[in-house]
């Protein structure tokens, strides 16, 4: 079976895209490609053929020229499997499904997404999630799958009518043989972390506030998509206390960042397409022994760090707060290390990646039971 993964969005060794779902096809099938468009041209990792159809200069171009290059390639490689990563080419999927089995991923609530985009007018909100939720019902009938990261976003593709729904929860990657502990970890400067994309709705300021005032380190490591918002936390009194590490490899993680923690933050703010989003960050600090402070806009954080005792639920808009629940694990070190360890088992026996990746391969194995078109170019 050839399979083709698409993304003109994310970057190239997007964890979900490249560490987790395109390596584990590769070790059940032999031909996987992944096409992305970031101009850092073409190369063969891992067994993965990564072709790249180049960058544009701004998100509307991307939107505009991105899509049709990257369908472009797609078909010109005649896959049997074409699975696509990105809302903006639902609009090809209908064109993709006349030369093989096509398979929409979606990692988050596209729909939902619209009303807290902040480079949309909130004028506009409202119109683009109605255009978003008709573009979804309308691609269903030609999808041969569809992949999600939430269950609540699983029924919302079996409600406009489609079957053959797999819901890959985005657990991380537990290497069962490399695991650090708080013991390992130095006791000076006490310091937190967050890893992920640093945009305001993510809590970026709030938890730079909030370890100024516990006198805490900050490790940040993510973009940041706004020059204007990255500005704005220089400005900021607490910036002092940040170390920001910019973009750092899923594989250097754990040296550069993990292993120099003592916890780890998710202290993302309410919004439309968070409360039912399974937040990656906070299994990964789980997995590496790190207490959370995490946010209470989120069932998914809420359900797991209550079920585990792996860290404290904290609203993030409330410094005091935030503030109280970094030093009590400040404070406390034989709490954080029990909860450390707890957060651990529980990403060891339950929240990890090879727990998933045996519903994407099976989905797989289904597609290639069937009948593959036969009219490819």
């Amino acid at each position: 079976m050839k399979i083709v993964h698409i993304t003109t969005v994310h970057q190239r060794f997007d964890s979900r895209i490249f560490y987790k779902e395109c390596l584990s096809l590769k070790r059940e099938f032999d031909d996987v490609t992944l096409i992305v468009a970031d101009g850092k041209g073409d190369e063969n990792v891992q067994g993965i053929n990564i072709i790249d159809i180049g960058a544009d200069a701004n998100r509307l171009k991307r939107l505009l020229f991105a899509s049709k290059r990257a369908v472009k390639k797609a078909i010109s490689l005649k896959a049997d499997v074409y699975h696509f990563h990105d809302p903006d080419l639902l609009i090809v999927a209908r064109k993709l499904s006349r030369y093989g089995k096509v398979i929409f991923d979606s990692h988050e609530d596209f729909p939902k997404l619209m009303l807290q985009r902040p480079y949309i007018p909130k004028f506009l909100r409202k119109i683009f999630f109605t255009i978003a939720t008709r573009t979804e019902k309308k691609t269903y009938e030609k999808l041969s799958g569809v992949v999600t990261a939430t269950e609540n976003i699983g029924k919302k593709f079996l409600n406009y009518g489609n079957n053959n729904v797999v819901c890959v929860k985005n657990y991380p990657i537990i290497d069962i043989n490399n695991q650090i502990s708080q013991k390992d970890i130095k006791n000076s400067p006490f310091t937190a972390c967050y890893v992920g994309g640093l945009t305001a709705i993510r809590g970026v300021k709030e938890m730079i506030v909030a370890c100024e005032k516990a006198e805490t380190k900050l490790i940040l490591a993510g973009p940041f998509d706004d020059k204007m918002f990255l500005e704005d936390m220089k400005q900021l009194s607490g910036w002092k206390n940040v170390d920001y590490l910019g973009i750092v490899k899923h594989s250097e993680l754990k040296d550069k960042v993990y292993q120099k923690s003592h916890i780890g933050l998710n202290m993302l703010l309410s919004a439309p397409n968070h409360t039912d989003a399974i937040p990656i960050k906070q299994l990964e600090y789980m997995a590496e022994s790190l207490p959370v402070v995490a946010t209470k806009h989120i069932k998914f954080c809420i359900e797991v760090t209550k079920e585990t005792d792996c860290g404290v639920l904290v609203t993030p808009e409330n410094s005091e707060e935030c503030c109280r629940a970094i030093k009590y694990l400040k404070d406390n070190k034989e709490v954080r290390k029990q909860m450390g360890e707890n957060g651990k088992n529980a990403a060891l026996n339950k929240y990890n990646w090879n727990k998933e990746a045996g519903k994407l391969i099976e989905l797989y194995r289904q597609l290639s039971k069937q009948s593959f078109t036969s009219n490819k170019q």
